[in-house]
């Protein structure tokens, strides 16, 4: 019972999501905005409290185990990802004009019960515990992504994730079947041993090999690594905007968590011989993500196989194995949350404004002009867009530099049979992807800057020089809450990273 207390939080949130479920059935409609109220306000005092609990010893807590899992500084900061995460996603969820007011309490304890699945995921360190958690993220998912349920796109892209889904946990449970009978348990770590990785499992026997590998198939799919990928644009175009801008930000940053937990700390690639696989997946994931989104006209589209892209460069962190790899995920992570949900609030800004002004839409369109219409969300969206691209001196150029110098550093120290040309070659194809990138970010910039507003109809308003501007875009204080906290993340930790540096270190596990 005293091993319970380490997952208070998990556990006050969800019993949280059964009061919102209840909440659903007795409270009335007009109320709904108090209900999500309640779960940003629920998340935010859960990450309160992991955030006090970091400060303990400076920072750097020793590893607590409960048997199914382990509370450490590394699993501190990936909820604290993922519960800004919701936060953010609630906010949008206030100024969503199309969720059904009558089921809010539903909605919000789904998302809840994902939030769970996520932070209990990157704890784990038993199998069992790790597909319970992915399958109590993956229904839930399903659920939000078809909550529109009279959006024939919503509910195609729910079908289509359900499917993919169904297969990828097939293919995880085979695993785990392999790999209890290739160790004899289904634990990742001996709770007698301070949370060292079992004795057992330095087996190189090729059934456990088979199983580490359809293991990885599995979270694969969680963290839209190419070929995995099919399911994310369709799901992400028809999900509600809010949930589409969750999707893709904090399930994947549960994955990854759990994916360096397994292939870094605990059963570390190099030592399965999946060094080259896993750079090769990364270049996959990258080159398809940039190179499909060139040619994409729907911005929700657009970010969906860019979210792929960037799982190809964090990925980069967890094949180059080292503490500076560990660090690059971690920094890229929390950075990723800011930027990537930033660009999202400024689509569901443009996109939900078709019952005001005739110009909503996800299309690329739709951000025609949209500097005349609204100056400080254009400069917003391009602040984000420059920052996932990796320019300087935002954000996500530290993670990047990060991440493609854990590359390098591991190149000139590569051993055990593995070339050093496997990481040089994976961080020149990150660099290459990250200018390729630029060309369909500035694309939603030039719409924006340089062409004039679009009626819907397919007439162009006038100009400032040929009479009166087109109407103005709005958005309400909590989309511009959400926009305020993503865009200070942006330039805070791109001008001066060294808090988010120091507490990144702090996070670092011991590795074999």
């Amino acid at each position: 019972m005293q091993n319970l207390g380490l997952l208070a939080p998990e556990i006050a949130l969800s019993l949280l999501g059964l009061g919102l479920m209840l909440a659903d059935i007795l409270a009335p409609a007009k109320s709904s905005k108090l209900l999500y109220h309640f779960a940003w306000v629920a998340a935010a005092v859960a990450l309160a409290l992991i955030a006090r609990g970091l400060s303990v010893s400076g920072g750097l807590p020793l590893p607590v185990s409960g048997g199914l899992w382990v509370v450490d500084p590394m699993s501190q900061f990936f909820k604290l990802a993922v519960l800004l995460s919701v936060i953010m996603t609630v906010m949008l969820c206030l100024e969503y004009g199309q969720l059904p007011p009558a089921q809010a309490g539903t909605f919000c304890a789904l998302l809840i019960f994902s939030t769970v699945g996520m932070m209990l995921l990157v704890s784990a360190t038993d199998m069992l515990l790790v597909f319970v958690a992915l399958e109590l993220i993956s229904i839930s998912s399903f659920v939000l992504t078809g909550f529109e349920r009279r959006n024939r796109k919503s509910n195609e892209g729910a079908i289509k994730y359900f499917l993919f889904g169904a297969f990828s946990s097939a293919i995880m449970v085979y695993g785990i079947s392999l790999y209890y009978g290739a160790t004899g348990t289904t634990r990742l770590v001996d709770p007698q041993s301070a949370g060292l990785w079992l004795p057992a499992l330095q087996t190189k026997s090729p059934v456990f090999t088979l199983a580490m590998l359809f293991i990885l198939l599995g979270f694969g799919f969680k963290a839209a690594m190419a070929p995995m990928h099919f399911w994310v644009p369709d799901a992400y175009e028809g999900a509600p905007l809010p949930v589409a801008a969750f999707l893709s930000v904090a399930p994947k940053i549960a994955t990854i968590g759990v994916l360096a937990r397994v292939y870094m700390v605990l059963v570390p690639a190099a030592s399965l011989g999946f060094t080259t696989l896993l750079a090769l997946l990364a270049m996959l994931t990258m080159t398809v993500g940039n190179t499909v989104a060139l040619f994409q006209d729907n911005v929700k589209r657009l970010l969906a196989y860019s979210s792929i892209a960037q799982a190809g460069y964090i990925l980069i962190g967890i094949v180059a194995g080292t503490a500076l790899g560990i660090q690059g995920v971690l920094l890229y992570s929390l950075v990723y949350v800011a930027m990537n949900l930033g660009a999202f609030a400024v689509v569901q800004a443009v996109g939900d404004n078709g019952s005001r002004d005739g110009l909503g839409s996800y299309e690329l369109a739709a951000f025609d002009g949209l500097a005349q219409r609204s100056l400080s969300l254009a400069l917003f969206m391009t602040a984000f867009l420059l920052s996932l691209a990796g320019l300087p001196p935002l954000a996500g150029f530290i993670g990047k530099f990060y991440l493609f110098a854990a590359a390098l550093s591991a190149g000139r120290s590569a051993s055990g049979g593995i070339s050093p040309a496997v990481f040089y070659g994976l961080a020149v194809v990150g660099v290459l992807n990250s200018v390729v990138s630029v060309y369909y970010y500035m694309k939603i910039a030039y719409h924006m800057f340089f062409l004039p507003a679009n009626s819907g109809k397919g007439e162009r308003l006038p100009s400032k020089d040929g009479g009166p501007l087109p109407a103005a875009l709005h958005a309400g204080p909590y989309l511009y809450g959400c926009l305020a906290v993503a865009l200070a993340g942006v330039l805070y930790f791109g001008i001066y990273p060294d808090p988010l540096i120091a507490n990144v270190q702090l996070s670092v596990p011991h590795l074999p």
